[in-house]
């Protein structure tokens, strides 16, 4: 009976595929993997996080823009785990999804060797969610190891061929008048925020007035004073970057920046991304009662590149008044034609992915505080029938949950509508 078994055991090993087929362990491929120190939260509008390892040195591992990877976020007390979190080089998702950034990276070789980089202040690599705090919502310390891992090559190869290429020059020559716009304000990125219900030449926005690091403050300074700014709602910076910012060789130029802040006529806001968030809100509150106590007559608002931040402060602002869906999209696409001449007529297929990605995920999310409009069921709505009045019963909701008293909601109101 014992021989039968073995017999029969030794037919049993000898015929399963696992012991005809299976390959010595030592050759199976392991998956490209690092693990990496968290340094600290992203010193950008993005709270997320920095990984010790610089964008060059991850590329150089065999990671490439456009790659699908897991990420793994761990010490003692937390662990986090996000599945196939893309690779960009901009912040290319829906808001709250995450994504590893390389802001502005591009390989100088495949671009010739005048590229200008966008970014010179991203030492390494990033992980975050996009336009919420990371940071701050998973408690996220720097005693944490973030594991990244390729799960698929190239797997958002599409959507980073389609958007990569949006990186744009610093040098003010590489520019050019256009539509009527002079150069320095394309560069600046600097104009009215025009509606047909709204006054002509009360609000306008821009790229950063006091932070040089494009290159574009000397620029925006002229045209503040140019125009005749008296309160400038500075979104971006605290006091302590203010005070840096005073250390660069280009603030004796900003004459007419300096002396609004002399006079008490900026408000220092110190926003985050994360528009959703009770804390962005609140600051916007804060920014535009302030204006308002002031008697401000010529408002500036503005970020850094006065695209994110300043895109959603304008959308709600322009909303507040009774401005059309397609007003607010031209306003906010403007953007996007000064710094990366990205318009409809040169790549629909780009416009159309940015205004549903960026813009529509911002209407999207204002058009909740109207509770007349009903949400289909992904949450997103039918902005075809949606009215300048639905907007601006969001706006007006959306300010008011956000702490405005109803006397300075008609009050902006009435500074700002025709």
């Amino acid at each position: 009976m014992k021989k039968l078994f073995a017999l029969l055991l030794t037919l049993c090993l000898l015929l399963s595929p696992i012991s005809a087929y299976a390959e010595p362990a030592e050759s199976l491929e392991e998956p490209l993997s690092v693990t990496l120190d968290v340094l600290n939260r992203g010193a950008d509008a993005f709270y997320g996080c920095d990984v010790n390892i610089s964008i060059p040195d991850f590329i150089a591992l065999g990671f490439e823009l456009g790659d699908a990877c897991d990420v793994v976020l761990e010490n003692d007390l937390y662990r986090y785990e996000f599945k196939s979190v893309p690779f960009y080089n901009g912040y290319y998702t829906k808001t709250g999804d995450p994504l590893l950034c390389a802001y502005g990276y591009a390989v100088k070789e495949n671009r010739g060797e005048n590229y200008q980089y966008t970014r010179t202040d991203y030492p390494y690599l990033r992980f975050c969610f996009n336009n919420r705090e990371m940071w701050n919502l998973l408690h996220l310390t720097t005693d944490m190891k973030c594991t990244i891992t390729l799960v698929e090559q190239g797997g958002y190869e599409y959507e980073q061929k389609l958007v990569g290429g949006l990186t744009y020059s610093k040098d003010f020559e590489d520019y050019e008048a256009k539509n009527g716009i002079t150069k320095e304000e394309v560069f600046a990125n600097f104009r009215a925020v025009k509606s047909d219900a709204m006054k002509e030449n009360v609000l306008f926005r821009s790229a950063s007035p006091f932070d040089n690091a494009n290159n574009r403050a000397p620029y925006v300074n002229e045209l503040a004073k140019a125009n005749g700014i008296d309160y400038v709602l500075n979104l971006a910076d605290s006091q302590a970057k203010i005070d840096k910012y005073k250390e660069s060789d280009v603030w004796s130029e900003l004459d007419y920046s300096q002396k609004l802040l002399d006079n008490d006529q900026v408000c220092l806001m110190s926003m985050s991304a994360a528009y959703e968030g009770a804390a962005y809100q609140a600051a916007l509150v804060k920014g535009l009662n302030s204006a308002l106590e002031h008697n401000a007559t010529k408002i500036l608002f503005h970020c850094t590149e006065g695209k994110d931040r300043t895109g959603f402060v304008g959308l709600v602002l322009e909303s507040l008044c009774g401005a059309s869906y397609e007003e607010m999209l031209f306003d906010y696409m403007v953007t996007y034609d000064n710094y990366y001449n990205l318009t409809e007529a040169s790549d629909k297929t780009a416009y159309d992915y940015i205004v549903e990605l960026k813009f529509n995920d911002m209407v999207n999310y204002l058009l909740t505080f109207d509770p007349s409009l009903e949400a289909k069921g992904d949450g997103t709505y039918d902005l075809a029938g949606v009215t300048p009045e639905n907007f601006a019963t969001a706006a007006r909701n959306l300010l008011a949950k956000a702490g405005m008293s109803e006397d300075n909601l008609q009050a902006l109101t009435a500074l700002l509508k025709k």
